[in-house]
């Protein structure tokens, strides 16, 4: 049996939207991009070897592999299926394997300064992995071993850091640092110096050092490493020596083949492939978000596509050019509540105005007559009164100053705007346009790899697992069964 899927092709509207609106790509990437495929793609029902449930390009998929992953997607969602459960699995070896011939490992998974490094969060994520699919027979285990409530994750020794120690480690650090590493001392102190023992059977047993834990950290861990937390380092330590327990349980205790285990980790760090393919090529990034790979396509659109983009989509490039409007000031917040509550009763904007405004316009109705948009900067009161509504009183706003600051209140009302767009040649229409332009690219380019992978990919799935293949915004039609 085959399975034949059509896919409709994103439109372009919600790329828009999600520029005009500030929409977040990863949801704009959830909703339509992640199973967004133009062509046809074929997979067969054919697989009948016992144990299996699917094969891509000849990787296997166990059962028991799918049932675990199925226990983890439970965690966040009762209402994922195996068939859901497999079919992303599939999908994020298709794209990890194209993303990994493009990109390399640190711009897949960010390996920067600040950040944990791309070794340390992959193994986060498959220690959590593991606990959310055998946790309950870790933790029995783990307390099996002590014939108590307390979990023993295999610790026969434990030390918390002493005053020497941090003298130690630290005595050469200088005064002024402009990062936080060891000094060479210090580094060969922490290398030597062991917080944890321990053993998970006859034939696996370590230590954890100062230095696995320092290693293990991103900025604000060494920086409380570096501030002599030794809570903190005792409690990064546990969590390294229970992180290193579940990787033995994965592959000593958990009952998977040798060939399972090496799925299993392969599963996980395909998931984070893709994820990190994704915010790399700016589809899966925020819409304001600073993206190299997508500042790279911005800076390429050619001024022909701004033009035309310009007046496909002149709604986006509205200017108010002036307002007509009103406004009430107030010595303090009571006074400007008080107002407000007159106006909402019904009274005349220009009336409330007279009885409760100190501004010398206060006689007139608080008219600020027609207020222009200035070319270059604006007031606090220009820009409040450019961003309001027509014919709706605004609540009242406290004037920019310090908490502690005495301050006037503000009340305002637009009667009237004039509109015009903005000049085609301009820079914000060239940046809007362009960013718009980009996300477009990005989008079309990556669903154009998805159409590509799956399409050159040689899947076979048991019979009893077919895949719906249905994302949103797409249609699906089964047009054919062969056995």
């Amino acid at each position: 049996m085959q399975f034949f899927i059509h896919k409709n092709p994103v439109q372009k509207s919600h790329i828009i939207d999600s520029i005009k609106h500030g929409t977040s790509s990863l949801m704009l990437m959830l909703s339509i991009a992640l199973g967004s495929n133009s062509a046809n793609a074929v997979v067969s029902y054919d697989l009948k070897t016992n144990g299996l449930v699917a094969t891509i390009d000849g990787q296997s998929i166990s059962q028991h592999l799918l049932d675990r992953f199925l226990v983890i997607a439970k965690k966040n969602d009762s209402g994922v299926t195996p068939n859901s459960v497999l079919q992303r699995i599939i999908d994020d070896e298709l794209l990890a394997t194209y993303a990994r011939s493009r990109f390399t490992p640190d711009e897949l998974i960010k390996n920067s300064k600040v950040a944990f490094s791309s070794e340390v969060q992959i193994e986060q994520s498959m220690a959590a992995d593991i606990v959310a699919g055998f946790g309950s027979d870790m933790v029995a285990e783990a307390k099996k071993r002590t014939g108590s409530d307390t979990p023993n994750y295999g610790q026969t020794a434990r030390h918390v850091m002493t005053d020497s120690d941090w003298k130690k480690l630290l005595s050469d650090q200088p005064e002024v640092r402009l990062e936080y590493q060891l000094m060479p001392a210090g580094k060969k102190f922490a290398e030597q110096l062991v917080l944890r023992r321990y053993r998970f059977d006859a034939h696996s047993q370590g230590v954890v050092t100062l230095a696995d834990v320092y290693n293990s950290q991103q900025i604000q861990g060494k920086f409380q490493i570096h501030q002599k937390d030794k809570d903190f380092t005792d409690q990064q330590a546990q969590v390294l020596m229970e992180r290193r327990y579940a990787l033995h349980w994965l592959e000593h205790r958990s009952g998977f083949t040798p060939a399972e285990v090496k799925s299993f980790k392969q599963i996980i760090v395909d998931r984070m492939q893709v994820q990190g393919y994704l915010e790399h090529i700016g589809v899966a990034a925020d819409v304001h978000e600073d993206v190299f790979y997508l500042k790279k396509i911005a800076s390429q659109v050619t001024p022909k596509e701004i033009k035309k983009f310009y007046q496909s989509h002149l709604d986006m490039f509205i200017r108010v050019d002036r307002v007509k409007a009103r406004h009430i000031r107030t010595k303090d917040e009571a006074t400007a509540r008080e107002a407000s509550a007159a106006l909402k009763q019904g009274k005349l904007f220009a009336d409330v105005a007279k009885q409760y405004s100190v501004a010398d316009d206060r006689q007139n109705g608080g008219d600020l007559g027609w207020v222009v948009h200035p070319e270059t900067g604006s007031n606090w009161l220009q820009s409040l009164l450019f961003f309001q509504t027509v014919d709706r009183v605004s609540n009242p706003f406290r004037m920019p100053g310090k908490p502690t600051d005495t301050v006037d209140w503000e009340i305002v009302l637009v009667e009237q705007k004039e509109t015009s767009y903005q000049p085609e040649t301009s820079e914000s229409v060239r940046y809007v346009a362009s960013q718009a332009i980009a996300k477009q690219k990005v989008m079309d380019e990556h669903l154009g790899a998805r159409t590509q992978v799956w399409n050159q990919a040689n899947i076979h799935i048991r019979p009893d697992l077919v895949l719906s293949m249905q994302f949103p915004q797409e249609e699906v039609h089964e047009e054919g069964h062969s056995h």
